[in-house]
């Protein structure tokens, strides 16, 4: 990636997402931006689609899940120089021109960090802890994975580990830090087939558990602040 110097770069995790993929990339490149697909040991032609479409991809030689992956994306594209990275995901649910809004602000030096709000949510739970949320992080939506990042919030607080709590913690690290913030309402379509994140239950108990791992980061912050 070394001389791929472009102001935004767009992360896509991806597991068995070929039928999805290449359009989901089109698009972004028509926004100008570099994309990096971190391919999570997909089992179709993910990797290979996503090179077609004109992606980086990352390939990870086992499945290392949702986090690790938007994380060794944001890493990479910081790592090659970008200026500001958004984490969008591979089903076509984020829309191209919601990924132009929220990178705007970040690319205009105004924000540190940047998500969307969805009008819809794909389970209860993320309604549930979407009421402590907005009392503390500002967003009803904290599970949003349309985030966006500038590069002086890497900076400061990255390189990203590969434990996010389901991109929860940096909403932690810029309230713990007092970092310009800010949020904006998205529109989502819901995908055609099975979600990756897993069952209804599993998947509510993965969030709930992900955003007390969160409150407990948060807690023990600001003690130490």
């Amino acid at each position: 990636m070394v001389g791929l110097v472009h102001p935004l770069w767009v992360i896509i995790p991806a597991l068995d997402e070929e039928a999805t993929l290449s359009q989901v990339v089109l698009q972004l490149k028509g926004l100008g931006a570099q994309v990096i697909v971190v391919d999570d040991h997909s089992s179709d032609r993910t990797a290979d689609i996503a090179a077609a479409a004109g992606a980086i991809v990352i390939r990870s030689d086992r499945n290392q899940g949702y986090d690790a992956s938007i994380s060794k994306g944001l890493n990479a594209a910081f790592e090659a120089g970008a200026f500001v990275a958004v984490t969008c995901d591979a089903d076509g649910q984020h829309r191209s021109a919601d990924i132009g809004r929220v990178a705007e602000p970040l690319l205009a030096g105004r924000l540190a960090l940047c998500a969307g709000i969805r009008n819809s949510y794909n389970r209860s739970i993320e309604r549930m802890l979407g009421l402590p949320s907005r009392l503390i992080f500002g967003t009803p939506d904290p599970f949003c994975g349309l985030k966006g990042y500038s590069r002086s919030f890497w900076q400061e607080c990255g390189p990203f580990p590969p434990d996010l709590m389901i991109g929860t913690l940096p909403l932690v690290w810029a309230a713990c830090r007092r970092s310009q913030v800010g949020f904006i309402p998205i529109l989502v379509s819901h995908r055609a087939d099975r979600p990756r994140f897993g069952r209804t239950f599993s998947a509510s108990w993965k969030l709930a558990c992900a955003f007390g791992r969160a409150l407990w980061a948060y807690a023990n912050s600001s003690r130490r602040a």
